[in-house]
């Protein structure tokens, strides 16, 4: 005998899943931030306008209070408090950073490139737990089909969505958990790599006409 459900065409709202948070649109950030972090090729002794830094700032501020507004609303007839409060700190404290930094804005974006992100550890589904959850949005990694979760490399438990974590870093540059600085790491390498090929260079000279 069919249940009520199949004849219906419905779902048992008991089994049915809360469905998984939409994050807020960041289209907006990121085009304001590809006109403040041009190509190395293009214009590479340009300086950004002070107003772009902030409205880059000021934009992904505004889709993380999105993000906080929808973490705090209630689902499925909850009341909210379904123990995210460390998430919903994690959230203040990257929103009251980016505001700051948007009212004194810095005279160049120090975020990582593109490139760091792309070389981020990827976290297999297999290992990921269904308790283990994103620390700026609040939602399960395993409620997403196709979770694409980043480690990062201060620590094996900071992991985020990519999604979440890509424009903090390149914004911002640094782990929101404990702000160790990827973005210095990464100018540091370059300067020494930078440095390496002027000496090598001097070597040659010398060599040739020394």
């Amino acid at each position: 005998m069919s249940t009520y459900e199949i004849e219906h065409n419905t779902t048992d709202p008991s089994t049915a899943q809360i469905p998984r948070r939409r994050r807020p649109d960041l289209s907006t950030f990121f085009s304001a931030l590809s006109e403040i972090t041009p190509a190395p090729d293009h214009r590479p002794h340009a300086v950004p306008v002070p107003g772009d830094i902030s409205a880059a700032f000021y934009s992904l501020a505004e889709a993380l209070e999105m993000m906080r507004r929808d973490s705090d609303a209630p689902q499925d007839g909850t009341d909210g408090t379904d123990g995210t409060d460390n998430g919903r700190d994690l959230l203040s404290t990257m929103i009251q950073s980016l505001l700051a930094q948007a009212d004194t804005p810095p005279r160049e974006v120090e975020g990582v490139s593109e490139e760091y992100c792309d070389m981020l550890d990827r976290v297999p589904k297999s290992s990921l737990k269904p308790a283990d959850i994103c620390p700026i949005c609040n939602n399960a990694f395993l409620e997403d089909q196709y979770p694409l979760v980043v480690q990062l490399s201060c620590h094996p438990t900071h992991r985020f969505d990519m999604e979440c974590i890509r424009p903090w870093l390149r914004l911002r540059g640094t782990c929101p958990l404990d702000r160790v600085d990827f973005a210095k790491q990464q100018r540091e390498k370059a300067e020494a790599k930078k440095k390496l090929v002027e000496e090598d260079e001097e070597e040659e000279w010398d060599g040739m006409y020394g």
